[in-house]
């Protein structure tokens, strides 16, 4: 009876730790735990990079998750993996963008999606900090945090990360990662309820893209990631729409053109091409305030969201465009962008519905890639 008593004890003392440590999600059924880890084992005797101590980490765990079959509890639904992903949580320091927690969620899924289910750091280093590079905000350097920040959120665990020093702050020591090459993965929880149910790991990408980015970055992004939703989602959700009340006041307030070119074409009666940009996003709580949004056309819009240029104002009040440096190219790239920087954009109909200044000076801040040109 007291050996029966101590081996409970320690069951339950080996699965609060590993709850705390976001090995196991809490309330995880422990036989289906047992199923999944054998699943995650027989892929761990597959080779990985020279270095790396994922395998060695993953074995230690065997005696302690044999231990938890003997509990039971409710498994992982797909509604639960929803509201984590909904729920994921982010560093926030005002209106500061930081994608990089949804970049990792992102491209692990698109890799998922092709059967990889490991993610050795110095396979996943290069690529997360690429997509920060292109789809964050302009950073002189962008560190992968997010691989060992994510367990928290109970979407992501790692192995073999045992010596890897730690800052104040908890950040790791990157050469430490860079030399014991630790493992992440989804928690096996997780991974099966991906398994189970492809067409919703094209639903969360989805739900990844609407909330954390705007729509002019979903096609570049997708492609980015090398991942094609409609492959496994055939028809089960359709992309959040835009306000259309936002959308037509804008319009009207520039005359139904872009403030930048003039653009404007109809198709009978129907305005083709040209639409209401956000210049502080929505997904960063921009506003549907006609003040936070501009006329333009297709083109000015994708370049404006993608920080090839941004909008400042004159001594005069007027709205001028600017465009950075660091945006270039040939003969169209001067006649439709380049031979508008300094120039006003398109007065709206009323003094008021100017694009505010915080609103500018968000988007100089977190999207523009400056410096300005001279």
């Amino acid at each position: 009876g007291a050996e029966t008593s101590r081996g409970l004890k320690k069951r339950t003392s080996n699965r609060r730790a590993m709850e705390q440590n976001g090995q196991v999600p809490e309330g995880t059924s422990m036989p289906s735990l047992a199923c999944s880890f054998l699943h995650a084992a027989q892929q761990s005797r597959q080779a990985l990079p020279s270095g790396s101590r994922g395998d060695a980490s993953l074995a230690a765990q065997w005696p302690t998750l044999w231990l938890h079959t003997a509990t039971s509890g409710p498994g992982l639904k797909a509604d639960d993996l929803r509201a984590r992903v909904t729920d994921l949580t982010q560093w926030k320091q005002g209106d500061v963008r930081a994608p990089h927690k949804p970049l990792l969620l992102l491209y692990a899924l698109a890799r998922f999606a092709e059967g990889i289910e490991q993610f050795p750091f110095n396979r996943t280093e290069k690529p997360l900090v690429q997509l920060l590079n292109d789809f964050g905000p302009p950073r002189k350097r962008h560190d992968a945090y997010s691989f060992w920040r994510l367990p928290k959120d109970g979407l992501w665990t790692i192995s073999g990360d045992d010596d890897i020093r730690r800052t104040p702050s908890k950040n790791w020591f990157v050469t430490d990662a860079r030399r014991d090459n630790p493992v992440g993965r989804f928690p096996y929880d997780v991974a099966a309820v991906l398994r189970a149910n492809p067409p919703l790991i094209s639903e969360l990408v989805e739900t990844l893209l609407d909330a954390h980015f705007e729509p002019s970055y979903h096609e570049d992004l997708l492609t980015a990631l090398g991942f094609d939703p409609d492959e496994l989602l055939a028809g089960q959700r359709a992309r959040r729409k835009r306000d259309p009340k936002f959308r037509e006041a804008v319009l009207r307030a520039y005359g139904y053109k872009c403030a930048v070119c003039g653009f404007e074409a109809r198709v009978g009666s129907t305005l083709i091409g040209v639409d209401a940009a956000h210049v502080k996003w929505h997904r960063a709580h921009g506003s549907d305030e006609v003040s936070n949004g501009v006329a333009l056309c297709a083109l000015h819009h994708r370049l404006l969201d993608r920080g090839a240029f941004t909008l400042t104002a004159s001594s005069t009040r007027e709205r001028v465009v600017v465009v950075g440096e660091d945006t270039h190219g040939g003969e169209g790239f001067e006649r439709w962008l380049l031979d508008y920087h300094g120039l006003p954009l398109a007065a709206p109909v009323r003094e008021g519905y100017r694009v505010a200044e915080p609103a500018m000076e968000w988007h100089h801040r977190e999207v523009f890639r400056g410096p300005a040109r001279t």
